[in-house]
């Protein structure tokens, strides 16, 4: 992957902000309450470096993650892992508990969580084909939920692929529960190259 210069990560940001935008709604019409979302942040980061995130603290644990193929114009995949303070808490929100009732993933929450996931990425996929005109359809979606974490997972799924990847820090906000919530995608090599070149050509006319 091409080193990415301050005008490639300015690029990425004005994606992802008009993602973010489709995303806040998206997930507000999910959970049924107002949902806020900060600017993402956008880095490229190393596989060992997920790897290490993914092994984090109790709270940042990363316990969560949904695979997402990616088809159209480019096939590939991506990533959205959420550290289990976050997974946690958005099942609560998803069964209408008080966020802190929930302390392991079951059934019920993994299929909220799966269906959360997909139709996060939906949205946010929808806002990036909007801005640089690409046609890329998400299909087949696989989760995987460890309290222990998915360091494994995440090797599995990434593993080869590239030294480094793209990835989006998101953290939303939500007023009704005062609680926040993080979570990151990551962008397989062919999708997050031809995202790239395509916000590029956008973004120079």
């Amino acid at each position: 992957m091409a080193e990415m210069d301050e005008m490639t990560k300015g690029a990425l940001q004005e994606a992802g902000n008009i993602g973010m935008g489709h995303l806040a709604t998206s997930l507000s019409k999910i959970v049924k309450r107002e949902v806020k979302i900060d600017i993402p942040v956008v880095e490229i980061v190393s596989l060992d470096d997920i790897l290490n995130e993914s092994e984090g603290d109790s709270r940042n644990k990363i316990v969560a993650g949904i695979h997402v193929d990616i088809k159209g114009d480019v096939n590939g995949g991506m990533l959205l892992l959420f550290p289990k303070f976050s997974a946690l808490s958005f099942s609560d929100i998803l069964t209408k508990k008080p966020v802190g009732t929930t302390s392991i993933l079951e059934e019920i929450h993994i299929t909220k969580l799966e269906n959360m996931g997909f139709q996060l990425c939906s949205s946010y996929m929808k806002a990036i084909n909007e801005f640089i005109g690409l046609e890329l359809k998400l299909q087949e979606t696989l989760i995987k939920v460890d309290m222990d974490g998915i360091t494994d997972f995440i090797s599995d799924e990434m593993k080869g692929l590239a030294d480094e990847f793209i990835v989006i820090r998101n953290e939303c906000f939500v007023p009704s529960t005062n609680s926040r919530h993080k979570f990151n995608m990551l962008f397989e090599p062919d999708a997050s190259d031809t995202i790239l070149t395509a916000v590029m050509q956008k973004m120079m006319g």
